[in-house]
């Protein structure tokens, strides 16, 4: 019985190992039918050829003034490198630092071309302003530090020009109550900030005044005349007889 069922399971195995090679087996090519080789239309090639869908070319851009610059500025910028540090390589990092370092000090270079334009002020020069109408912050600064603005308000009144010795006359007081310690003179502030900073409620009172007059006259549209002058300028010795007074 047990030589029976041995033989029955080796007839099984083998049937199978038969059949998966049966089925490995690479099939008979003559039953294949004739293989007939694709044809293509050279019309419909051309078609397809000259259809600007299917053109896949990359495009190539020409170089126009900025692209040569930056070609330009990279090059000799890689000369420096080569020539500062030879054939050392650096680290990842440091390596992307010094490629975008040109761009930051060429930003740097147009900011400070900027700020020289703004601060010298060449449109007056090129317009032809005579600078009445405005008196630029440094100007005001070295005026109420430095410059005897009494003179300052005499060459005014003797041309005439009433509205610029309002001006000189406003800035003499910011200059009195600076050098009296009332209040800490910055180019900066606006004449809100010093009339806060102003402790004595009367000064301030006839701060306030004057700093609307002076509003009127040098920013608004209101005209200083010789007849009008004289009762602006009673105004502005007023609030120098009252900071004499805080030192008297």
């Amino acid at each position: 019985m047990k030589s029976f069922l041995f033989f029955l399971l080796i007839s099984l195995s083998c049937c199978g190992i038969s059949a998966q090679i049966q089925d490995s087996l690479p099939p008979n090519f003559s039953e294949r039918k004739e293989l007939i080789p694709l044809t293509f239309e050279e019309e419909k090639i051309r078609k397809f050829k000259e259809d600007p869908v299917f053109d896949y070319s990359e495009a190539v851009a020409e170089d126009n003034w900025w692209t040569t610059f930056k070609k330009y500025i990279r090059l000799k910028w890689q000369n420096f490198l080569n020539w500062l540090f030879g054939d050392f390589e650096a680290p990842f990092l440091l390596a992307l630092f010094l490629d975008i370092l040109p761009y930051l000090l060429l930003g740097l270079l147009l900011a400070f071309v900027l700020y020289l334009f703004a601060r010298l002020n060449p449109a007056a020069y090129a317009f032809g302003s005579d600078g009445k109408a405005e008196v630029i912050f440094d100007e005001e600064e070295r005026v109420v530090k430095t410059r005897d603005i009494q003179k300052l308000i005499k060459k005014a009144l003797a041309k005439r020009n009433f509205r610029l010795a309002v001006r000189y006359h406003f800035l003499y007081i910011l200059q009195q109550l600076s050098r009296n310690n009332l209040v800490v003179y910055d180019n900066t502030k606006t004449d809100e900030e010093y009339l806060q900073e102003i402790q004595k409620w009367h000064l301030r009172q006839q701060f306030q005044k004057l700093n609307r007059i002076y509003d009127f006259i040098w920013y608004g549209n209101f005209e200083a005349t010789a007849e009008n002058y004289d009762q602006i300028k009673n105004e502005f010795h007023k609030m120098e007889s009252l900071i004499a007074a805080e030192n008297g």
